[in-house]
């Protein structure tokens, strides 16, 4: 043998696998699937997950780490049986860069409040299923961006990046639920 497998030998592994697996074999792994199936199912968000990630159109970008995320207690705004807004707040940080953002839940939608830490004017995109929403960056590193629909979402920060100008490199946040 010349120390590795070609695509002939492959191929003749792969059939003498096949000559093993008789049709109890397959009813077998046919009733191990549906049972698996029916009893631990692959979450629906799984597929949307890892489609997101893959969809990351800048592969140079920095990618942050989730620091913290904090949920106040139940109650803190408004009367005990209030089913107004919901709030948690999330962070995000990296070498370069801390965000930190609010998501408030209203009935359809949810609205962030975000801050960057070293503050710099610059740009952020939300990244939600079809959707990219745009916000500028103030001086002061805060930014908002409203009636975002619920689902899955990622933040992209386009440093030294205007509005609707051009600039440097780009930092992404995980996809997160909102």
């Amino acid at each position: 043998m010349n120390g590795h497998s070609g695509s002939g030998e492959a191929d003749r592994i792969a059939a003498s696998a096949a000559a093993l697996i008789d049709a109890h074999d397959e009813e077998l792994l046919r009733l191990l699937r549906e049972c698996h199936e029916q009893l631990d199912p692959m979450p629906d968000s799984v597929v949307q997950r890892s489609l997101f990630a893959l969809a990351v159109e800048d592969i140079d970008a920095e990618v942050l780490r989730l620091a913290e995320e904090y949920r106040p207690a139940a109650g803190v705004r408004g009367d005990a049986g209030d089913e107004g807004e919901q709030a948690r707040v999330v962070t995000f940080d990296s070498d370069s860069l801390t965000i930190m953002i609010r998501i408030s839940r209203h009935a359809e939608s949810v609205r962030i409040d975000g801050w960057l830490a070293p503050p710099q004017s610059c740009r952020v995109e939300l990244r939600s299923g079809q959707r990219t929403l745009a916000a500028a960056v103030d001086a002061e590193g805060r930014f908002v961006l409203d009636a975002i629909p619920r689902g899955l979402a990622q933040l992209v920060v386009r440093l030294g990046e205007a509005l609707t100008g051009s600039g440097g490199p780009s930092i992404l946040t995980p996809a997160i639920v909102l």
